[in-house]
Parts: C-alpha cells; sequence; structure tokens
C-alpha cells in the first residue's frame, strides 16, 4: 500500500510521486547496491570437489562504482520529472491522456496544456561491461507496483501504480513482438488480461496494437519503459527500425513516457537523427558504458574480487597481477570475474592452489577465445571496430569446470597405477606393450607406451585408411613414467589431463578409429 511524503516543492501534490521512496544519496545507493556474498576462510581447507562448487560464489559479487551511482541518479530524476505532467488528481487528465493516445501516429497534439515532461537516453556499450545488470539493480531500488488507496481525498486517485517496466528486444527484432511482449509483460505483474484485449491473442497490426500500448502504458501509470537488446533492431530493414524508434519518440512526446534503450555499440548506427535529437534535447544525451580503465576504480573493483579465494594459497593483489588481468580482459567485469573463478579451479585441480600470472594467462587463452577479436580491437584502442562486431558471447563456464574435474579424476587414476608401477622400477612402460589399454571418460587413454607423434589431427587428415598411424615404428621404447610426466605439468599449472593429451598419451575418439593396438 502506498505511503506518502513530501521531500521538495516541485513534486509536491503528485501522489505519482510521493508514494516513491525517498531520493537517495549516493553513500546510500552505494549501502543499497553492493552485495558481497558470505565468505569463511576455512573453506578454503575443504576438498578439491567441494571448493569447486564454492568459487562459483563470485558470481553473485556486485560493488558499485561510478557509473552506477550516475545511472541511478539519471533514473531517480527521470522517473519523477516523467510523473510531473502526469499527475493523476489534476483536473481533466484523463480525458486529455485519451486524447493523446488518439492522436498517437500522428504529428497533431490535441493540447498543450498537459506538455509532455518525460525524457529518454541510451545506454550502450560492449557486452559484458554490466549494463543490464546495472540498470536491473538500479530498478529494483524501486517498488515495481505501488497500490494507492487514499490521498487527501481526492476523488480521481489510481489504484494502480506501475514503477517500470524492462523488457527485451525480440531477437527478431519486430515491432509487433514487442507490443505482444509489453502485453503479456504486465499482464504477468498486474494480473491483467492486456495481452487479450489489446494484443487479439497475437491476431491484431501493428499498427491497432501500438496505441494500445500507449494507452495500457497511462493506465497503469508507467514510470519508465526500458527496452534492452536493442542492437536487435539492426536485423531490420531501414523503414523497420525507423518506424519502432519513431514510436518511442512518440511515447516520450505524446504521453510523457519515459524511454530507455540499452544495447551494444552496433546500435549506434541505427539509433536515427530524430531520437537522437530528442535525447540531446532533454539534456540527458548518451549514456557510453566504457570498459573500466586501468585505475582506481579498477583497482577498487579487484580488491574487491580478491577476497573471494579458495585456494589454499591465497595471495595478495599484486601491481603484475592486477595489470595481468586488466590486459587480458580488457577492463571487461564479467570476463574479469570469470577468469578469476576459473583460475581458481585450474590452480586448485593442478595442485598449484595459488593464482598467478601464468595461470591467468593461460586461463583466458582458453576460456576466452570467442571474445579474441574484440579484445584484440580494445588492445589496439579501435573502438569504432567495435561497431561492427555482433555481440561477445558470454563465456560458458560449465564446459572449463567439466574439463579440470577431468583432469582430477585421470590424476586420480594415475595414482593408483603408481603404486604398482614402484613395486618394480625396473620394468619399462616399453615392455608391457600388451597389456589392454583403460577407457577413461570415454577417453581412450595408453597408459603403456610413449607416442613420438605429437599432431595426432594432421595424421588423421593425411591417413588414407589402407596403413595405421599407430604403427609399430611409430611407438617408441621408453622408461619415461606417467606420475613424471603429470608433475612437469603440475609446476607449469597445467592439468594432468591437458598433460598427458600433449604427451601423446591420451587420443580422441577419431584418432582411437585407426590404432591398431586398442581393443574397442
Amino acid at each position: 500500500m502506498a505511503s506518502y511524503h513530501n521531500e521538495i516543492s516541485i513534486y509536491s501534490g503528485n501522489p505519482l510521486i510521493e508514494a516513491l521512496p525517498p531520493i537517495f544519496t549516493e553513500e546510500e545507493v552505494i549501502e543499497k547496491l553492493q552485495f558481497f556474498p558470505l565468505f569463511s576462510e576455512e573453506e578454503r581447507n575443504l576438498p578439491t570437489h567441494l571448493r569447486l562448487h564454492l568459487i562459483q560464489n563470485v558470481l553473485q559479487f556486485f560493488t558499485p562504482l561510478p557509473p552506477h551511482i550516475e545511472l541511478e541518479q539519471r533514473f531517480s530524476r527521470m522517473i519523477r520529472v516523467g510523473y510531473i505532467a502526469r499527475n493523476p488528481i489534476q483536473q481533466g487528465f484523463w480525458k486529455e491522456i485519451h486524447s493523446r493516445v488518439k492522436t498517437l501516429g500522428s504529428t497533431k497534439l490535441s493540447s498543450r496544456n498537459l506538455r509532455s515532461t518525460a525524457t529518454g537516453f541510451t545506454i550502450l556499450g560492449i557486452s559484458g561491461v554490466g549494463k543490464s545488470t546495472a540498470v536491473q539493480e538500479i530498478l529494483s531500488l524501486y517498488p515495481q507496483v505501488i497500490h494507492h488507496n487514499f490521498y487527501k481525498n481526492s476523488l480521481h486517485l489510481p489504484n494502480t501504480q506501475l514503477v517500470w517496466l524492462k523488457l527485451e528486444c525480440p531477437a527478431d527484432g519486430s515491432v509487433k513482438g514487442l507490443c505482444l511482449n509489453f502485453f503479456q509483460a504486465v499482464d504477468d505483474i498486474l494480473e491483467t488480461q492486456y495481452y487479450e484485449i489489446y494484443g487479439g491473442r497475437g491476431r491484431r497490426t501493428v499498427n491497432e496494437m501500438m496505441p494500445y500500448v500507449a494507452l495500457v502504458a497511462s493506465n497503469v501509470h508507467l514510470g519508465v519503459l526500458v527496452i534492452d537488446e536493442i542492437q536487435c533492431l539492426t536485423k531490420l530493414n531501414v523503414g523497420g527500425y525507423e518506424k519502432i524508434l519513431d514510436f518511442f519518440v512518440q511515447l516520450i512526446n505524446t504521453i510523457g513516457l519515459p524511454v530507455v534503450l540499452v544495447g551494444t555499440y552496433k546500435a549506434w548506427s541505427i539509433l536515427g537523427s530524430e531520437f537522437r535529437s530528442i535525447r540531446r534535447g532533454t539534456g540527458q544525451g548518451d549514456f557510453i558504458w566504457d570498459r573500466m580503465k586501468e585505475d582506481e576504480d579498477w583497482q577498487l573493483f579487484i580488491q574487491s574480487l580478491w577476497q573471494y579465494q579458495y585456494v589454499r594459497n591465497p595471495c595478495k593483489i599484486t601491481p603484475q597481477i592486477s595489470h595481468s588481468l586488466y590486459y587480458e580482459c580488457q577492463g571487461i567485469t564479467d570476463f574479469a570475474v570469470k577468469v578469476f573463478m576459473l583460475a581458481q579451479a585450474r590452480a586448485i585441480t593442478t595442485g598449484k592452489e595459488e593464482i598467478t600470472t601464468a595461470v591467468i594467462k593461460s586461463v583466458a587463452r582458453d576460456c576466452l577465445r570467442t571474445a579474441t577479436s574484440v579484445l584484440d580491437a580494445l588492445k589496439q584502442g579501435n573502438i569504432k571496430q567495435m561497431q561492427s562486431y555482433e555481440d561477445v558471447h558470454p563465456i560458458d563456464i560449465e564446459p572449463f569446470i567439466e574439463e579440470e574435474l577431468r583432469g582430477i579424476n585421470f590424476e586420480d587414476s594415475i595414482e593408483v597405477n603408481n603404486r604398482k608401477v614402484h613395486t618394480n622400477s625396473n620394468i619399462s612402460i616399453s615392455q608391457k606393450q600388451d597389456t589392454k589399454p583403460q577407457n577413461n571418460l570415454h577417453y581412450s587413454v595408453e597408459k603403456e607406451v610413449c607416442i613420438q607423434n605429437q599432431n595426432l589431427d594432421s595424421s588423421f587428415e593425411s591417413n588414407t585408411g589402407n596403413s595405421s598411424i599407430f604403427e609399430s615404428q611409430n611407438i617408441k621404447n621408453s622408461t619415461c613414467l606417467l606420475p613424471e610426466i603429470v608433475a612437469n605439468g603440475k609446476k607449469n599449472g597445467i592439468s594432468a589431463y591437458q598433460t598427458l593429451r600433449e604427451a601423446g598419451y591420451i587420443c580422441t575418439d577419431k584418432e582411437t578409429i585407426f590404432r591398431q593396438d586398442v581393443v574397442i
């Protein structure tokens, strides 16, 4: 239920504004936004398989930075100023709103008694810098729904106020899809039936639905509409995206609804001159969310992050480690958090139990492959080139963790075999060539031979099918022991699986097909 309070004169007498939370100070914003997951140093002594779960705790970590403070202040002003000209207890308010909705799509406005005070702006930046997360966290500072009951004996008090609504632009960038998503989202929140009434269950045309979007937004007293992933509009032709951008402009000008567009640099080219002029005219402008610079803000971020170490030998953050992480991630916070987490996974599974620059570089090389072109452009300072790139795909951490777990399981099997090997140190591996190989986790592992050929893939491509790439002449008698190979790999921060793969002891399925000495 709404609770009203009056802070400053320009907001006085408007129940939609007076029902909002107080205007926060910077200190209050920081306190409300920050989130530091629980952490116990004692858990560093837990077994490996448990700590690989704990390292994911860092994904919940959130520390406010200057851009978050600035963005919160923008939203605070924008929502309140947008409500100034939409005071539901003002005489003639509803008649004026319905008149304006009818004119939507034309340049004619019914009157100037209810002039729009709404603003709009865009938030642009590369994927992974935290745009969507920041917007969601800031919006969560406001109740999404406020129920009004009694305000100064007013007879025109609204029943329900929808303070904010955040939608994702449809993947195909269609206007119809966006309208239907709008109706469905409002229905889900307020338990209404706008999708059926105004969306016609998807059967209405775009031109029919667009005025209804404005009508519903007015009926529920929507405070701000946020459209994320706006770069999806680039999939439309010129007429397609101009139509929807023009619709956003009309929502701002006609019914006074603030609109915020969030997207990557790829959306820059489609933001029409009219929408840009609207933003410039209101003094808001674009909010360019750039990657972090390697300055005091980066140090604040990395110091807060670094306390979540679950390795047995936690280290202090040094200038060298800080710079290494920054260079590999180029100040993209999502990359930095995940590389930090996966560096711990590698340090734990290899037994190194310490985060070093070498481990950071190794992990970044393995898990940031899909973002190589973007990171290279950032390292070269070529921001303009960023506009031509597709979105950076988020790091999928599960395959990486699974690979590290394979290394643990494989190393455990080696330790068991190690006891057998040392019962007779004079027996060379080549003398046990007739032993049937073990199959571990769907990989064919030859524990008895050292294979000369290191480039198995190229050998597979050149194979004619008449002879095996693993003929006896390619097998080298050796006295090398697997535990020694694994131990050398550990020193370099390489997992047991990867070490033996590079040494030629592990074959992929396609390589196994041509092994004459492998029993399947």
